[in-house]
């Protein structure tokens, strides 16, 4: 299926302000990032949008969400595989509505405390963040990256 214009606009204009920073070493777009059995050997495939990796080798991930908006268990989906991925510092959800924003926020953050009622300490656990980019701000593509640029700046990507 083809990627829709708001993912597109999304990712492109991510990727653009990313290889105008000196912080990452590499940015790499829809690749896999292997989630391994520490004893069998069995690899889950997780495939974020956008990776950029900094020069200290901390990932930062972001998803854009689509189809995902229609079933929560695929955003949940999403943010297990950030938490357990290997070096993950952060993790950016853009949604195009607000009710896929505050989803994706109370899904993160219902995770990120039974992961510590079960033992995990807060601070290995990526920081989740989650923007509201509506399609009219895509449309408007100086627009778009305006606000992008204001979130890069505030979240320190």
């Amino acid at each position: 299926m083809s990627e829709s214009y708001y993912h597109k606009q999304v990712k492109n204009t991510i990727i653009e302000l990313a290889k105008g920073s000196k912080k990452y070493k590499r940015i790499l777009k829809e690749k896999t990032i292997p989630i391994v059995h520490p004893n069998k050997g069995f690899i889950i495939r997780y495939n974020p949008e956008i990776i950029l990796i900094t020069t200290s080798g901390g990932k930062y991930i972001f998803e854009v969400l689509g189809s995902q908006l229609r079933d929560y268990n695929l955003i949940l989906s999403d943010i297990i595989q950030a938490f357990i991925s290997e070096n993950v510092k952060k993790v950016f959800f853009i949604s195009k509505t607000k009710a896929g924003a505050d989803l994706t926020k109370n899904l993160s953050r219902t995770l990120g405390a039974a992961l510590e009622e079960h033992g995990f300490y807060k601070r290995d656990l990526p920081e989740v963040t989650v923007y509201e980019i509506t399609y009219k701000d895509v449309k408007s593509k100086n627009n778009l990256k305006k606000i992008l640029k204001e979130y890069s700046k505030k979240d320190k990507w």
